[in-house]
């Protein structure tokens, strides 16, 4: 899940939010590849408490897009059926509802990055580690 082509970088909040379609595509897929075991494990942990979800993160929580996040960014879960995905009116459409139907919960992660000037992007990523090694990772670090 590599992005490619020309990267957009954007330091701290100064990152101009009036890019083109293909500028922030590059941006959030960036901080996809950068952050995959951050979001492949926080995505299974939830899994494994709340079903099949999706990630959500808000695209001004991005410092660097092509970096690792080590500065905490809020990342969200909305579960399949829950009274969050109802208060948010579902899922943003029929591709991403067919995403959390289907993904296997131990290869691929769906993300929702809630844009700047509105609206949703969804992905369907998958990387190494594994969800479920990524996790196991991180718990061992805590202890």
């Amino acid at each position: 899940m590599k992005a490619g082509g020309v990267g957009v970088l954007c330091r701290g909040n100064e990152c101009p939010m009036n890019l083109t379609r293909k500028e922030r595509i590059i941006r959030h897929k960036q901080f996809l590849d950068a952050n995959w075991v951050l979001l492949a494990a926080f995505s299974w942990e939830h899994f494994q408490r709340e079903g099949r979800g999706s990630v959500v993160v808000d695209e001004n929580d991005f410092v660097h897009a092509n970096t690792p996040q080590y500065a905490p960014i809020k990342l969200r879960y909305v579960a399949d059926g829950s009274p969050m995905l109802s208060e948010i009116g579902g899922w943003p459409g029929d591709k991403e509802a067919n995403w959390v139907r289907t993904y296997e919960s131990d290869e691929r992660v769906v993300v929702m990055i809630i844009r700047d000037g509105g609206g949703t992007s969804g992905y369907l990523i998958g990387a190494s580690p594994k969800p479920s090694v990524a996790f196991a990772r991180q718990q061992t670090r805590r202890n």
